[in-house]
């Protein structure tokens, strides 16, 4: 037996032990659970008549007397009533005026389905929580359903019957697996020696960790695309055995702490030989083996940690920033929240603010109160602001640089940014902040405020040296990345100096966003529905989940553009785009003479034309671009270094 099979044997003997749904934050001393004896509904009709579905949304129309979309569906052949998606009671009714009154809480009660931990869920409120984390793996599947069907966990019984091979492929998908994550975490810290991963986020109606195993594929297809048989849950870091054997962080002195461990209580037997001397070196080596002292598998509680505060498709977002308002499951894509004021990452939504608050016409939801969705409906209509809450940061495709910023340095524009006095708060106030932005630097900072931090992109104006994003995922700042030389100067579109003291300095330089941003794209112009749900195969690296590929629209020196997908994800059944159709009806792509127009998905009458690559290479062609033509037509012999057509 090779030593890698042993291994394996031994890594999944340890993930059949000690694998387990992560908890959620809320301490049970505190927020008591409460059982409800709840029937589970039955799982929504793929059809049923006007009538059906009337007398299923009955008694909730008594309460919630408008709506946005009834069915959240705009397509009114879609027929559903409200205890179809939800559950709940449809039969209670409520006839009477005064909503604090003992009567109307009855009805309430009746009708709604109620949860296992209340106070985690501020109820009866409706709005999303601050940092629910695991929360919803403790919750019952009933209440689950009720606040949110499009939750993986019981997506399948509400939404299933029209929808079930897009729901198995989103479980799949690696914004729900975090494959790429935990495998990619596991192997590159010496857990586990797979380069092909072996682990995977996935749960069972009831919140248990879960083995998740994919689409069948050939051995080509797996060698070629990446494609992973099934995942196993990832391990409890206490259990598992460190592979980080090294001296890291151990300090000198006469006691060597993971050979004596005293955990918490310090020298708590008061013998003057367990005194530290400081400044004395290591006289002796530690036990650095597997599991020795108090040393355990740092990298797996890390990686613990981070699926809580970066929380992928199984959870609901942190809900607690600018840039973090969102569901769990098909809703935290398909149904838009507020979350950044600039039009070109939130389109027609950033008219709505950045707060979470809602537009609905339900008279039951109040208005300005964060975390509630803008509208009771699905779009396919998916602003980049939207992509944003997770997708903010390295190594999940940092769009970042796509829209043009990148992280804060700390320094620029510090007087804004910084007290005048320097911070010291205290153990209360610093774990305030850091529950909310993990950052250490956090607490002391003027953006430890959260009025402060949701206005900072209104200090751009009265800036000298940066401009700052209008999202703020995790707390954190995002600074423009605009065109300067060598030495640090602004440029402006022609490469000219932009002084430094001229009052209009940013409308002069060049924000260094992607050109797709600047025509008016969002995210989902070009990631189609493949590249968010997945195929059903689980993937093991990000690149290799992608459809679409550049010459798909843009074509190539030879030829035009084919409208026929040839990314990784495509495999051997690529996709038609021209045969794609937009929310309105009309077609995403068509050519228009000898121009490629794509209309937006997410803006209303906006349309651009999609460059050709082969125009912008062949000289006498109006597109022509020389700087284009050298950089696309290299020769591969770098000896000679020829360019051109003709190579």
């Amino acid at each position: 037996m090779n030593m890698q099979r042993k291994f394996l044997i031994v890594a999944l003997a340890v993930l059949a032990i000690g694998s387990y749904a992560i908890v959620a934050t809320t301490n049970e001393e505190e927020h008591p659970r409460h059982d409800h004896d709840v029937p589970t509904a039955p799982s929504s009709p793929a059809a049923q008549t006007p009538a059906e579905a009337q007398a299923k949304s009955a008694g909730c129309l008594t309460c919630h007397a408008a709506t946005d979309q009834p069915t959240m569906h705009a397509n009114p052949g879609v027929v559903l009533g409200c205890t179809d998606c939800h559950g709940g009671k449809a039969d209670v009714r409520w006839e009477g005026k005064d909503e604090k009154s003992k009567e109307y809480v009855a009805a309430r009660e009746r009708a709604h389905v109620l949860p296992r931990y209340p106070e985690s869920w501020h109820y009866p409120s409706s709005r999303t929580p601050e940092r629910t984390y695991a929360l919803l793996n403790k919750e019952s599947p009933e209440f689950i359903r009720f606040v949110n069907p499009g939750d993986y966990r019981i997506a399948m019984e509400a939404c299933g019957a029209c929808h079930e091979k897009t729901i198995k492929d989103a479980h799949r998908s690696l914004m729900a697996t975090a494959t790429m994550f935990w495998g990619g975490a596991a192997y590159n810290n010496g857990l586990l020696p797979f380069k092909r991963y072996i682990l995977g986020e996935s749960y069972t109606r009831d919140g248990k960790a879960a083995i998740l195993k994919g689409a069948k594929a050939t051995p080509e297809e797996q060698e070629k695309f990446n494609v992973i048989d099934q995942v196993y849950p990832l391990p409890r870091w206490e259990n598992l055995p460190p592979a980080d054997v090294f001296r890291a962080f151990e300090r000198g002195g006469r006691n060597i702490t993971n050979q004596f461990p005293e955990t918490g209580l310090p020298n708590i037997s008061g013998s003057i030989q367990k005194l530290e001397e400081p400044g004395r070196p290591d006289f002796k080596q530690s036990n650095r083996g597997p599991g020795t002292g108090a040393r355990i598998a740092v990298p797996v509680l890390n990686i613990h940690k981070t699926r809580l505060n970066d929380p992928l498709m199984w959870f609901m977002g942190t809900n607690d920033n600018p840039g973090d308002y969102r569901s769990s499951g098909c809703s935290s894509c398909h149904v838009v929240y507020a979350n950044d004021r600039d039009p070109r990452h939130a389109g027609p939504y950033a008219k709505f603010g950045h707060d979470g608050t809602t537009q609905t016409a339900d008279p039951t939801i109040p208005k300005g109160e964060s975390g509630h969705p803008l509208k009771h409906e699905f779009t396919r209509a998916i602003p980049t602001s939207q992509c944003m809450i997770c997708h903010m940061h390295q190594p999940n495709m940092f769009m970042n640089s796509f829209l043009g910023y990148t992280m804060w340095d700390y320094e620029s524009d510090a007087p804004s940014m910084w007290p005048k006095e320097q911070k010291f708060p205290t153990a209360e106030e610093m774990r305030k902040v850091l529950d909310r932005n993990p950052e250490g630097a956090a607490p002391r900072g003027l953006w430890a405020d959260p009025k402060f931090l949701s206005d900072v992109s209104t200090l751009n104006p009265s800036l000298k040296d940066t401009q700052f994003a209008d999202y703020h995922g995790h707390g954190w700042n995002f600074r423009a990345i605009q065109k300067r030389d060598r030495k640090g100067n602004l440029l402006d579109k022609d490469g000219n100096i932009v002084a430094n003291d001229d009052p209009k300095k940013w409308d002069k330089t060049v924000h260094m966003a992607s050109i797709h941003v600047d025509v008016g794209m969002q995210c989902v112009d070009c990631h189609y529905a493949q590249d968010s749900h997945g195929t059903g195969h689980i993937i093991g690296e990000v690149a290799a989940a992608v459809e679409i590929d550049c010459k798909d629209c843009h074509g190539t020196v030879a030829s035009r553009a084919t409208l026929r997908t040839s990314g990784p994800a495509s495999g051997s059944r690529a996709n038609d785009l021209a045969k794609i159709r937009n929310p309105d009806g009309k077609l995403r792509f068509e050519w228009v003479g000898d121009d490629l127009v794509q209309r937006s998905v997410v803006t209303p009458g906006l349309e651009w034309k999609v460059s050709q690559v082969k125009d912008s290479v062949t000289p006498g062609n109006p597109h022509y671009n020389a700087k284009a033509a050298r950089a696309k037509t290299m020769s591969l012999g770098t000896k000679q270094q020829k360019w051109g057509p003709d190579v």
